[in-house]
This record gives structure tokens, C-alpha cells and sequence, in this order.
């Protein structure tokens, strides 16, 4: 059913041309906003799609530096992101994280007078919609850019608020944002002035004189598997600010494209019709390997989110309101947790080389193995070091294999990152291998003796 949800991608948009990435995997799941709250924790938590290097702290230098990103597109080094959507049990009161990805559409739209469209300046960032909003105004274009719907067996109706039946087939949140730029201002205290949408409609139109500039426009569907979870009505998913009336529902953008690559595609691929591939500027830069295999480079607020297990409140001591708001979160005597590492840190004088291949004839690491549903790179480091090897290598994500050489025809040449796909069983935020590949760890700390046995192997790195 959920493979339903998205993959309605391509049916959701007008007829105008546009592009999507669709079926977006998430790059993170934690209580960050660079936008909102810079340099410090979230107020809720969010699902965020995008670049490795996203932080609470916004450098468009910085974040095009990323490593990788979930978009396939992989100049493309943007964060796209909105508040997790949670399933709260009915007799328990407690809140589990529900599946989550995007569909993220480009989508120009000139208007009437066919303004030219432009794209997205760098440093730009923007929010849509309003986490604090709990009515619904249907003369207000921001109030009408934020919609559901609800895939069921009987149609997929949309609606303004939260559905208020079972949406078997999944539910999208949907989000558009204002494409007038006012030309000057790249975000404004509220994160909102320095756009606007246009005069006509919310999702397509003239732009004001106040925000001539006529951007690309850019819509969200974020989609979640709500179906594998039972529904007792209204009060069954909250976002994570608390709401249950899903007018509270907003999202983020803050820009990493390459501007010229964006530009290009604006003006060349004007049939494109919602399928990337038929962009040529985007088809040279398309690589979906690149964005399975793409982890979260930073930290992440050190506190249970209610990704495997329910907890008992939401974190940032959001209360639930709408019409199940009978209680608040207990938050008496929480302190502000701290950021740590996505990835664990190796052992002392371990470096992580890389993605090699396995042996031709046998396993490359072949003295000690071990099988672990808490492995990680790190797991696997620390258990060879404890037996005196001074090679690790991490493979099909919860397999450690050991050694003090490269051996069984295999060789210490590097492939392309992307080819270890595999993430860790104790630590979805890294990847332990792949298909017959191996992620590489060495100790550098290791005895002579060991080194000499090495170097053979060594100098093919």
C-alpha cells in the first residue's frame, strides 16, 4: 500500500511541466531547524530530506560541500524538511514515528503576464505554513498552501486538516511555497516577508510589486505509511509540535542547488512532465546510487525520538492539542540534551579507508569473523582490535570480518564510495558494506610486526 502512496507522484501536479524527485528518502529524523533556531535544539522534531552536511547552523558554502544528498539530482545539496508525523496509541497515550518520505516537485509557473522564472538565489531559505496556526482561512493563499490527502480503497480525497478516516493507502501532507522573491532579501525575521504568493492563487500566478521576482515554485508532499498502524479517529497521528488538527502543519527550505544547474533546467526543460530522466541538464547529474547510499554526515540531539519503540511524550515537551488534548507531556525535570555524532567514532588510532571488493577466491579478512545485530563500523573496529588484528571490515551490515592482511585475491583499490550500500544494523546513520563488499577500517596504531605484514597490502591503497 505504501509503494500506492508514492507512487501517485506523477498524477498529483497540474498540467503544467515540472519535475520530481520522488519517493525522497529521508536524511535524518531529529530536533533541528536551522531556520528557526539556529546554532541551538528544535522546538519539535522533523523529517528532513536533502544534504549530508545539514546542522543547526546554515552556511550555503558549507552545506554545497556536503558529501552527498537522499536528492538523486546530486548537485542538488539543498534540505527539505517538515515536523515528523506520529501514531499515538489509543490506551497508552504513547507516540511512534511513523514511515516517512518525500516527493519534492519543481514546478514553473509563470502566470499570466509570463514572468520569467528564476532560480532560487543562493542563500536563500524560506518556511511555509505555521506551527503555531489552529483555524483555517479560506481567503488566505497560505492557509489554502497547506493540504492532505487521504488514499484510500474509495478515492484519495484532499482536505485542509487532518483526514478524519482511515487513509489505508497512506497519507501525503502537502505543502506549497510562495515562489515571489522580493529580490533583496534572502530570509527575514519571520522567514516568510521576503517571499509571497502570487496575486491569482497560491499555486500559480503574478507576482506582487512587493516580490517581483518570480522563482521557481517548490511543493512537498511529505508521504507517510499511516495505514500499518490502526486508526481510533481524530487524535491518531500528531505532528510533532502537538498538533492534531493539521493546520499546524509547515515546512523548511533552505538552498544548496548549483544556481546555474537549476537555471538550466528552468529554461530547457520546459516538456519535462514530472519524469527527471527527460530533463537532459538533470539526467548528467542523476545518480540514484549516490542517494541510497548517502549518510548523515552531523549530529543529532541525543534523546529518544520513537523511531523503534513508543515513548511517552514528544520530545521538546510538546503538549497534544485539538480534540484529543486531554493531557499534557510530562516535562518536569528535563533538561536540554546535547548533540552527538550520528556516526560513532572509531577506536583510537583506527581510520576508516573506504569501499573495496571482497576476494576473488574467498574472504578478504578471513582469520575472525563475527555476526552482531548491534554492528557498527565502530563495533567491528573495536572487536579485531581486542584480538590483536589490525585490519576491519564491515560488510551486509551486520557481518565483521578480521585480519592482518588483504588476502583471497582481494585488493586494497578503492571503488566508488556509493557501491557499500548497506547500513549498519546497530546504526542506520552509517554503512557497513555492501554485496560482496567490504567498508575498510585500519589501525593505524598497529605493531611493527603487523605493519610489515601489511605493506604489501597497504601500498595498493
Amino acid at each position: 500500500m505504501f509503494a500506492r502512496l508514492l507512487a501517485v507522484v506523477t498524477l498529483a501536479a497540474a498540467v503544467n511541466a515540472y519535475w520530481t524527485f520522488g519517493a525522497t528518502a529521508l536524511i535524518a529524523q531529529t530536533r533541528l531547524d536551522s531556520i528557526v533556531n539556529p546554532d541551538a535544539i528544535g522546538t519539535h522534531v522533523h523529517a528532513i530530506v536533502g544534504a549530508s552536511g545539514f546542522s543547526n547552523h546554515y552556511d550555503p558554502d558549507e552545506l554545497m560541500q556536503s558529501n552527498c544528498t537522499t536528492i538523486p539530482v546530486q548537485p542538488d545539496k539543498s534540505n527539505y524538511w517538515a515536523p515528523q508525523l506520529y501514531h499515538r496509541d489509543k490506551d497508552t497515550g504513547e507516540f511512534l514515528a511513523m514511515p516517512t518520505s518525500f516527493n519534492i516537485y519543481y514546478l514553473p509557473r509563470p502566470g499570466p503576464k509570463n514572468e520569467p522564472i528564476k532560480a532560487f538565489p543562493k542563500g536563500l531559505r524560506m518556511l511555509a505554513g505555521d506551527t503555531n496556526r489552529r483555524t483555517f482561512n479560506a481567503s488566505s493563499h497560505a492557509d489554502q498552501a497547506i493540504t492532505y490527502v487521504c488514499l484510500t480503497d474509495n478515492g484519495s480525497p484532499q482536505t485542509n486538516s487532518m483526514p478524519t478516516q482511515p487513509c489505508v493507502g497512506g497519507l501525503r501532507a502537502q505543502v506549497f511555497f510562495p515562489s515571489c522573491w522580493d529580490g533583496q532579501n534572502l530570509d527575514s525575521p519571520d522567514h516568510k516577508s521576503h517571499m509571497a504568493y502570487p496575486i491569482q492563487n497560491f499555486d500559480s500566478g503574478d507576482c506582487p510589486d512587493t516580490h517581483p521576482v518570480h522563482l521557481i515554485s517548490l511543493f512537498y508532499e511529505m508521504g507517510v505509511n499511516v495505514g500499518k498502524f490502526d486508526f481510533h479517529g481524530n487524535g491518531t497521528w500528531v505532528l510533532a509540535n502537538g498538533d492534531t488538527t493539521g493546520f499546524g502543519l509547515h515546512a523548511d527550505f533552505q538552498n544548496g542547488w548549483d544556481s546555474d544547474l537549476l537555471q538550466s533546467a528552468i529554461d530547457q526543460c520546459s516538456g519535462a512532465s514530472g519524469n527527471v530522466h527527460d530533463c537532459a541538464p538533470l539526467e548528467a547529474v542523476y545518480d540514484q546510487a549516490a542517494a541510497d547510499a548517502c549518510v548523515f554526515q552531523g549530529d543529532l540531539v541525543d534523546e529518544d525520538i520513537g523511531l523503534t519503540a513508543p515513548i511517552a511524550s514528544l520530545p521538546g515537551c510538546n503538549p497534544v492539542f485539538g480534540e484529543s488534548s486531554d493531557s499534557d507531556a510530562a516535562c518536569a525535570g528535563k533538561t536540554t540534551p546535547a548533540l552527538v555524532p550520528a556516526q560513532s567514532p572509531l577506536p583510537a588510532g583506527w581510520t576508516d579507508v573506504g569501499c573495496i571488493a571482497e576476494g576473488t577466491n574467498g574472504r578478504a579478512l578471513p582469520a575472525l569473523t563475527l555476526h552482531a545485530p548491534n554492528m557498527t563500523k565502530a563495533v567491528c573496529a573495536e572487536f579485531c582490535d581486542s584480538h590483536g588484528f589490525s585490519l576491519a571490515g564491515a560488510e551486509f551490515g551486520d557481518e565483521c570480518y578480521c585480519d592482518d592482511a588483504l588476502k583471497n585475491g582481494a585488493s586494497g583499490a578503492l571503488l566508488p564510495w556509493e557501491q557499500c550500500t548497506n547500513r549498519c544494523a546497530g546504526n542506520s546513520y552509517e554503512i557497513c558494506g555492501g554485496g560482496a563488499k567490504l567498508s575498510l577500517m585500519i589501525n593505524g596504531d598497529a605493531s611493527k610486526s603487523s605493519r610489515r605484514a601489511l605493506r604489501f597490502d597497504r601500498e595498493q591503497f
